[in-house]
């Protein structure tokens, strides 16, 4: 029994030191795409640095105020990230991906048939540390022609 724990205590040693370790910077954008799902606009917010600014003169309050506005205006919304490329360094990350949005727009004053069902959008990101956590300097984002 004994020669049995210490082999199962050895396994799971070995399986623990195989993990990868977590990029910190991939796991900063599942919170935000996790924050975005739960239409929690002011948790999406609190990833943005105080020094933000969108690619057209935004800063975080204007980012802010379109979080709110946009994610208030579906009752459900489910994102997919793919082809996403990171290159990190120690205090700078730059991430770029798509995000495959799908959701169902509230159904206010004809809103649901303004609002697409589905989009795609290609992102670009910096983001740096700050003070232990990585947070998003600018952003710049596009819609991407849907393939039928």
């Amino acid at each position: 029994m004994l020669r049995f724990l210490r082999t199962a205590a050895a396994l799971l040693l070995l399986a623990s030191c195989s993990r990868e370790p977590r990029d910190p910077v991939r796991e900063t954008l599942k919170r935000v795409v996790a924050s975005a799902e739960a239409r929690d606009a002011g948790a999406v917010a609190g990833y943005l640095s105080a020094s933000f600014r969108d690619a057209e003169g935004g800063n975080k309050a204007d980012a802010a105020d379109l979080l709110r506005r946009t994610l208030a205006a579906y009752e459900s919304i489910s994102l997919s990230l793919s082809d996403e490329v990171i290159a990190k360094g120690p205090e700078a990350a730059n991430a770029t991906f798509k995000v495959r949005m799908s959701g169902k727009p509230r159904a206010v004053a004809g809103l649901e048939g303004f609002l697409p069902r589905m989009s795609t959008w290609r992102f670009e990101l910096r983001l740096e540390l700050e003070k232990g956590s990585w947070r998003i300097t600018s952003a710049a984002w596009r819609r991407l022609e849907e393939s039928l």
